[in-house]
């Protein structure tokens, strides 16, 4: 569960602290005043790409950290297998420079976006009001499937066991002239980048180690400035010491004081070598140092560009084409023996994907029943929902189930499309071709309402995961956006859900209300939230419903909606 959030220099943001609790959070305020700001600042936290444009203007840094706190169970096999601390609560940092550069922190230890977006899965699903248009895509379908479900579906070593011992008997059947083409076109690239020699983070540190020495010239004129400086206090400093070693022969209590200056004299030789070493260290790297990193940098480039891949890629690409050389020289294993590989990676895939198949197959139709329950109370009485799941078929691949050659992925193999009949007796069609705009933002919260239907999700305890909804009452109102509201609400029961709303019907079930306004001061636009409760919450339901605060007739209706809520 997200506690607490900081934002700085996010666009409008200039420094704003949040503190959240659980249940349902609404989000309301006017267009432009932010609330697209807090929900791109949480999608800075679970890895999605940052933009330089996100930057404040006149600053350098963007920066988001929340500390998330809950079932720190889940996360404890997360940290340990990425060498993260751990710690808990878990605090989550991300960085975006103006120069596009961006990086992530999990308890104070720095990670990739990778992490960021794995760790999200854990603590946070964030739905846009685009998010809905996802479901026009059938692509999209067997993923959110699985995630209304609670299934996790990963069968990524098994899929890469079958491609690997696919590509091991392809590699070995090739005729012997393409062979050993292919074993010249190695030989000379393995040279190259065994020349290179890249490990694994080098080029990120690296390009580290080049930054200061750009300021070679600098850093050694500064040291060189340092130690003439002390050389020249070194002197007087000496002239005192052998001053007051004359008045202690004759008063002792000075003996103290020559203590004092002896300790100086000593600190003082013991820094002028060291800014004497920094000097010259500087002297040298400058010219040496930095040439040789300038040469390793641009190798990296130059070979990145010949494998079409990232720098940071090349440690594995070397061993990719060694793995390859080696099992084209054929050496070690034979036809025979990679047919039989090839055949138990294959029917292990085929089992468990056979398994996940049927798992779906089993949970489908209590899900299908949960749905059209929640769209009868969603203002889709009557509307109907189809998950066709059936086998994605792959010609190419050499996994057959019930003889059909099917898909190797880490999904499995199933493929998957929602049919819908919005109305009884019209018929079934596909998803994509009838739903619209509201419809498709209701069915999101049906299947994401219906997930706790489920027996996978029936745990006696609040969940520990957040739900970001970011206008997905997008083209909803009247009764409709009550019943959104409602639904809404109820997830806010079993999970800590934070809802970005133009809808006063939505942002009266809320258990807490938060506004978000901005404000010119200074020549300088800034966004600020302030919670909401009486008299400041009617007002701004107010303006949600007429579009002005203080009418009359606009307020009694808001009073309503807040005394509707009350009687729940």
């Amino acid at each position: 569960m997200l506690t607490s959030l900081r934002i700085q220099n996010l666009a409008l943001v200039e420094d704003l602290s949040l503190e959240f609790e659980e249940g349902f959070t609404v989000l309301t305020g006017e267009t432009g005043a932010g609330k697209s700001l807090l929900v791109d600042a949480l999608s800075l936290l679970v890895g999605v790409r940052g933009d330089s444009e996100l930057v404040r203007s006149g600053t350098d840094r963007a920066v988001v950290e929340a500390v998330i706190e809950g079932e720190f169970e889940h996360w404890r096999a997360f940290l340990a297998e990425r060498g993260l601390p751990d710690e808990q609560p878990v605090i989550l940092r991300r960085e975006v420079t103006s120069s596009n550069r961006s990086r992530g922190w999990i308890n104070s230890a720095s990670c990739s976006m990778g992490d960021l977006k794995d760790a999200g899965r854990i603590w946070m699903r964030l739905t846009s009001q685009h998010d809905h248009q996802s479901l026009l895509s059938e692509d999209r379908h067997l993923a959110l499937l699985d995630e209304t479900l609670g299934i996790r579906a990963d069968l990524t070593a098994e899929a890469e066991a079958v491609h690997g011992a696919e590509a091991r008997l392809k590699s070995r059947r090739k005729s012997e002239s393409e062979r050993e083409i292919r074993l010249e076109w190695l030989a000379e690239h393995l040279a190259e980048l065994e020349r290179l020699s890249p490990k694994p983070g080098e080029w990120g540190k690296l390009r580290m180690e080049r930054e200061p020495l750009r300021h070679a010239a600098l850093l050694e004129q500064a040291f060189r400035e340092s130690a003439e400086g002390l050389r020249n206090v070194q002197s007087p400093v000496e002239s005192a010491h052998r001053a007051l070693a004359r008045a202690a022969t004759y008063w002792p209590d000075a003996q103290n004081d020559v203590d004092r200056l002896r300790s100086l004299l000593l600190e003082l030789e013991d820094l002028m070598a060291s800014t004497q070493d920094q000097a010259i260290r500087w002297s040298r790297e400058g010219v040496d140092r930095i040439e040789i990193l300038e040469a390793r940098l641009a190798l990296y480039e130059k070979l990145a560009r010949r494998h079409r891949c990232e720098p940071d890629d090349l440690p594995g690409k070397l061993l990719e084409l060694k793995k390859e050389q080696h099992d084209l020289l054929g050496n070690d294993l034979a036809l025979a023996e990679l047919e039989v590989q090839l055949n138990a990676a294959v029917e292990t895939y085929r089992s468990k994907a056979e398994k996940l198949h049927h798992q779906r197959e089993n949970l489908i139709p209590d899900l299908e029943k949960a749905v059209h329950d929640r769209l009868g109370k969603l203002g889709m009485a009557g509307a109907l929902l189809q998950s066709r799941l059936n086998l994605s078929v792959d010609p190419t691949s050499p996994v057959l189930q019930h003889g059909r050659p099917v898909r190797v992925s880490p999904a499995g193999f199933s493929s998957l499309a929602f049919w819908i009949e919005p109305n009884a007796g019209e018929g079934f069609r596909p998803l994509a071709k009838i739903a619209s705009g509201g419809e498709l933002s209701r069915l999101m919260l049906a299947l994401m309402g219906s997930a706790r239907d489920q027996m996978i999700s029936k745990e006696e305890h609040r969940s520990s995961l957040t739900l970001v909804l970011d206008e997905v009452d997008a083209g909803i109102g009247g009764e409709t956006a009550i019943a959104v509201g409602a639904a809404i609400r109820e997830l806010g029961q079993r999970h800590q859900v934070l809802a970005v709303t133009h809808l006063a019907q939505v942002a009266a079930q809320a258990d807490h209300h938060g506004r978000l306004s901005k404000a010119t001061l200074d020549g300088r636009t800034r966004s600020a939230m302030e919670w909401l409760s009486g008299e400041t919450r009617v007002r701004e339901l107010a303006r949600l419903l007429s579009g002005h605060p203080d009418r009359p007739e606009a307020k009694v209706h808001a009073q309503s909606l807040l005394a509707g809520m009350t009687k729940r």
